[in-house]
């Protein structure tokens, strides 16, 4: 190994963290600023002020906006924490200086890049460990050891499942670029599954097939069958990676005697389920089956630093005592290998909610504008509109995203991502530039933050209305809502209805947008409004995955009457509008509002009925009343939650254990202690405000369920006749065929546990 910048046993290892990004944040910088072992003396990051603060914040002292920069003689290690397309020259260019390396998954973003990175650091003699940590938890030892050991007899199959609703505080949309990420879904999360999977049966993997729901763009979603070895004996499983739906997070070995199951959140235990024992309940009397929990006996429980902890020590042993770290960059390659087989026989992954709305617009034959651009493209209605416009038109779609945690739904295809600001008016010229429409789907999000609601609502809106009349659009799609209506209206509901919305914000706000456009269509810009109701189908999170996770967790209640319209609209009906919108004669719909339903009376008894039914949950009778909005607006609630649980923290058992603590014991408690000795009506004041006067009370906390479904509208019923008139609209996903789809995605989703 490089012996020019060779550490000694009792010299501090000089360490460099290149990439500022979210792991470096969160995981590498606490644990490398508190090892006694390491010296940090430089970040290096593209985004040097990002750098600059964490500089400051963990008093290192060189930041630089290159590793080309860092050399041999200031440098003994770094740690590559960029996006994966530089993995392999990053690291390449450190061990060519000789100096030792730690790179994050995946190793490289191809298998030739991977291997040809163990060369160079053979070649060099410098350590090229990969960020594989969860190998060396508790946890996956142990359910290794068991294996190894027939404990449970031999191994037979095994199940592994990761992932989830993908939320990593990801500063860009890096990982959402094959050019830059290598993949999706399985390059990330699913490659700790397989390293697990690697180091629990050895010997090279096999690929039976893979599948994944790739469109272009990134998998979100994907399906692996997979051949390993145990002891010379093959053994098959699953793995099954997500990004936008709920997963297990585990690996399960079923073995002749029973299984094995680690967990991702369990670092120190797995789970053993013996096969076919039953202990008889003392209680009822009745066998049941049990699972017992396994650990390392004198092993305490670690955390996730611990964790990262054991990553930086193996690699900066084997630096030391010049050995192959456990993480070796060599012991990665035969998953590195089966990743790039996985995406060279790639099949489709069936997704018919996606799939039958594109072959209608196929058969159709419509023609679009070429170049849209779509706002709000990472949500639920704006990433359908996209996937639209792209695989169904062949339209050349650039998808306006805000925050890349939220981007995998819309990185699945082959769209052109951009990640800008709604008020940003910089940002917002550069979106609009070359485009000849615009859909505007995005809205404020900043819940409990009227001003930053308004900020992309309101002020984003403006922005890009004046963008697109510049720019020469010749379409502007604006989605607004129902909700800028009064929500205590009776009857029918159309575009005749006064624009009065009531003490919602949402409503408030878009009403507001509402009259930005009319005033831009005042100005010269073909603006259209879409007033669609309550929007429904995969990936609804309000009107789909809510009500029925409420259903399932037995919290669910009505607050009006049941038996109201729901004024709902299938996503696909929606975007049928939208593209109706997109190519009617501009005379007939320039600055002109329709209102979007499906067009039928279905009460929302009978709509969560439907699913309730088929996922064999209950739905409350309700309670007969006269209907009222359902929607219920609470301005200051965000207030109140806070309040409630800020209280219920500051009076828990625990907080006031800590404040005793503080005060007797650390140097900072002994000026408040005074006070409250000194002036004993403020003490008795403090106990009561944290009723700390109070003898302690036991009771049995409420279960954790959502208490009632916001389902959008009072008694009125949405009158769709203009759309029909001038767009032509029809609801283009007859209703019983909307609700079949709908409910094929809740159970690929797994939304209802």
């Amino acid at each position: 190994m490089g012996a020019d910048n060779e550490a000694g046993p009792s010299r501090r290892l000089r360490v460099a963290v290149i990439g500022c990004g979210a792991v470096a944040r969160q995981m590498h910088l606490p644990v490398l600023a508190g090892h006694e072992g390491v010296e940090l003396v430089a970040l290096v990051d593209s985004d040097v002020k990002r750098a600059g603060e964490l500089a400051r914040a963990y008093n290192v002292p060189r930041v630089l906006g290159d590793g080309v920069e860092l050399g041999a003689n200031e440098v003994d290690a770094a740690v590559v924490a960029t996006p994966p397309w530089h993995h392999a020259p990053g690291a390449t260019m450190l061990m060519r200086r000789g100096i030792h390396v730690l790179v994050e998954k995946p190793i490289a973003i191809s298998f030739a890049e991977a291997v040809g990175m163990v060369r160079t650091a053979e070649e060099t003699g410098t350590v090229l460990a990969v960020g594989f940590f969860r190998r060396l938890m508790p946890s996956v030892r142990m359910l290794k050891g068991l294996i190894d050991s027939n404990w449970l007899g031999e191994p037979l199959e095994f199940q592994a499942e990761g992932g989830g609703m993908y939320n990593w505080s990801a500063a860009t949309l890096g990982s959402m670029r094959k050019e830059g990420a290598g993949g999706g879904a399985l390059v990330d999360y699913g490659s700790h599954l397989l390293d697990v999977l690697n180091y629990l049966f050895a010997g090279e993997g096999e690929v039976l097939s893979y599948r994944d729901n790739s469109r272009g763009g990134v998998e979100a979603d994907c399906e692996l069958r997979l051949r390993l070895a145990s002891r010379g004996r093959p053994v098959e499983g699953t793995v099954t990676v997500a990004r936008t739906r709920k997963l297990g997070n585990f690996v399960r070995v079923l073995c002749q005697r029973g299984s094995l199951e680690y967990r991702a959140s369990e670092r120190d235990r797995i789970w053993v389920s013996p096969a076919g024992l039953e202990v008889p309940d003392p209680r009822t009397g009745k066998p049941c089956p049990y699972t017992l929990q396994a650990s390392w006996g004198g092993e305490s429980e670690a955390s996730w630093y611990e964790t990262m902890r054991a990553e930086i020590d193996d690699w900066i042993g084997a630096i030391r005592t010049r050995r192959e770290p456990e993480l070796s960059a060599r012991s990665t390659l035969p998953m590195a290998r089966v990743m790039e087989e996985c995406y060279r026989r790639v099949e489709p992954l069936p997704e018919p909610w996606v799939d039958e709305g594109l072959e209608r617009l196929e058969r159709a034959g419509r023609p679009a504008p070429r170049r849209v651009l779509v706002t709000g493209a990472s949500g639920f209605i704006g990433c359908r509109v996209a996937e639209v416009l792209r695989l169904g038109l062949g339209c050349d779609v650039r998808a306006q995203v805000h925050n890349p945690a939220n981007a995998a739904r819309v990185a699945r295809l082959p769209v052109e991502l951009v990640q800008a600001d709604l008020r940003s008016a910089t940002d917002v010229l550069r979106l609009v530039n070359g485009c000849d429409a615009v859909v505007h789907c995005a809205v404020g999000t900043a819940f409990g933050s009227q001003r930053e609601l308004a900020a992309v609502t309101v002020g984003g809106t403006r922005r890009l209305l004046r963008a697109a009349g510049a720019a020469g659009v010749k379409r502007f799609v604006h989605l607004s809502t129902i909700a800028v209506h009064p929500p205590d209206h009776a009857g029918a509901l159309d575009e005749d209805t006064p624009v009065r919305p009531g003490s919602g914000q949402y409503g408030r706000n878009k009403a507001r947008a509402e009259r930005a456009v009319l005033k831009a269509v005042r100005a010269g810009l073909p603006a259209v409004i879409l007033r669609p109701g309550c929007v429904y189908g995969p990936y609804s999170k309000t009107f789909t995955v809510q009500p029925l996770e409420a259903l399932a967790a037995g919290g669910f209640r009505w607050v009006s009457s049941a038996d109201s319209p729901s004024n709902t609209v299938y996503v696909d009906n929606l975007v049928e509008a939208v593209l109706r919108a997109l190519r009617a004669p501009e005379d007939q719909v320039r600055g002109q509002a329709f209102t979007i339903s499906d067009g039928d009376a279905l009460t929302w008894r009978e709509f969560l009925r439907y699913f309730a039914d088929a996922l064999d949950l209950e739905v409350p009778p309700g309670d007969g009343s006269a209907p009222t909005p359902l929607l219920r607006h609470r301005p200051l609630g965000w207030l109140t939650a806070w309040y409630t649980k800020t209280k219920g923290l500051l009076t828990s058992r625990e907080f006031r254990a800590l404040g005793r603590k503080f005060l007797h014991e650390h140097p900072l408690g002994q000026p408040p202690l005074w006070l409250l000795r000194t002036f004993p009506r403020l003490e008795r004041g403090m106990r009561r405000l944290l009723k700390a006067d109070l003898a302690p009370t036991y009771h049995r906390s409420a279960p954790a369920a959502i208490a009632e479904a916001e389902l959008g509208s009072g008694d009125f019923l949405l009158r769709i006749d203009k759309a029909r008139r001038v767009l032509g609209y029809t609801a283009a996903v007859p209703r019983q065929r909307a609700l079949e789809l709908t409910l094929a995605w809740v159970r690929h989703a797994r939304i209802s546990g």
